[in-house]
């Protein structure tokens, strides 16, 4: 017990690395493998925090009235594509401020209902698309009203 503890004296007064550098007893206590462990402790971490803060439904809601020219956008489609786009970590700091890039996609997502995640289209909403009230027509695979509905000719919304 007593030989260890003179050698890791002798290492911590040394504080030299193999290239005869001077290492600071601090660093000499705190190693290689112990920094690797907190780090990779604390990275998931970071990458919470940095999309707790990114944007709100509100703020998305805003933005994408001001995209689409629309201010009757639902909210639960709203939480869909914004949960789909912060799918992408990169696109957490892209959608506080959005670039034209960023407010095509969104403009997309909004009319389509899908969201780009890792070069893979995936389905955020399908009846709170807007493409269905642009041409005028009723959700696909969405009921079309009472019984016998479908026997009357399509109403056409006014524009």
């Amino acid at each position: 017990m007593r030989s260890v503890s003179r050698r890791w004296n002798r290492r911590l007064n040394s504080s030299s690395s193999r290239e005869g550098r001077k290492i600071p007893v601090h660093l000499a206590i705190f190693g290689r493998r112990a920094f690797l462990t907190v780090i990779t402790f604390f990275s998931p971490l970071a990458r919470i925090a940095g999309l707790a803060q990114s944007v709100s439904l509100d703020d998305f809601l805003e933005v994408s009235s001001r995209l689409t020219g629309r201010t009757d956008l639902d909210r639960a489609a709203a939480a869909a594509i914004l949960k789909g786009l912060l799918s992408t970590p990169a696109n957490a700091t892209r959608l506080a401020q959005p670039d034209a890039a960023m407010e095509r996609e969104i403009i997309v997502a909004w009319y389509t209902g899908l969201y780009d995640r890792g070069g893979e289209r995936q389905l955020a909403t399908h009846t709170g698309a807007l493409q269905w009230r642009a041409i005028g027509v009723r959700v696909p695979g969405s009921c079309a009203g009472r019984f016998g509905a479908w026997s009357q000719p399509p109403r056409t919304q006014a524009r």
